[in-house]
């Protein structure tokens, strides 16, 4: 009798600790000339908060206009798409087909309406960089992975003033989650400010990565702050 409970007590401990998160954490990752792959951890330093706080506020809006919804403005900028976009959900990656899934931060015209991608000239060829994210459990186990890539198309200009931002958006790549856990993510805008002039603006954007991995044991929820902008330069708090 004693050895079955003992038994029990093992099943149950190693059931705990499988279903239990440790910790999370999120690699950038670089792939080499030879087809090799170097991970660098990435570390969360800033808030979205903070970022808006140096740049100043952004006005939000749910307008439609003929490019596509009108989501945040400021002085000179126009941000066009949506503010929260599933990607994972359930632990397969959502597929919105006929959907636009990316973020165009945009000039005005004299109207206060945003000028369409296509007037724009000089556009860069898109950008990308890849990241991974890993939920372990205090077996050492990696349960729950999954790679996105941040995604966007830089340096479009106006009449030869301005750079702007279009086609940016976070797609997942491959998603893997063991029986017993859960998985949704999402990203969503935060928000959109002006590094340039009033006269020659430079668009920037603060984008969210939000996921959350569940388990009979623990639900633990994670995000990831990442800036861009219109002269391509990435950054992760």
């Amino acid at each position: 009798m004693a050895i079955g409970l003992n038994s029990f007590a093992s099943a149950e401990y190693y059931e705990d600790q499988y279903q239990t998160i440790q910790k999370v954490e999120m690699y950038e990752v670089v792939e080499k000339e030879d087809g090799t792959q170097n991970e660098t951890l990435v570390q969360s330093q800033k808030l979205p908060s903070e970022i808006e706080m140096a740049f100043g506020q952004v006005n939000r809006s749910h307008d439609k206009s003929r490019v596509g919804d009108v989501i945040m403005t400021t002085r000179n900028l126009i941000a066009i798409g949506k503010e929260i976009y599933k990607i994972i959900e359930a632990g397969k990656p959502v597929i919105n087909v006929g959907e636009s899934k990316s973020l165009s931060v945009l000039p005005k015209d004299e109207k206060g309406i945003p000028v369409d991608s296509f007037r724009l000239s000089n556009w860069s060829m898109p950008k990308a960089k890849k990241y991974k994210v890993l939920a372990k459990n205090y077996l050492g186990m990696s349960p729950v992975s999954f790679e996105f890539m941040l995604i966007y198309t830089y340096g479009g200009s106006l009449d030869g003033k301005g750079k702007y931002l279009t086609g940016t958006q976070i797609k997942t790549t491959s998603v893997e989650v063991s029986w017993g856990y859960e998985l949704d993510a999402s990203f969503s805008v935060q928000t959109i400010v002006n590094q340039g002039t009033e006269e020659d603006p430079i668009a920037g954007a603060v984008l969210s990565i939000n996921y959350n991995i569940k388990t009979v044991m623990k639900e633990s929820r994670n995000s990831k702050t990442f800036f861009v902008n219109g002269v391509g330069q990435t950054k992760a708090f």
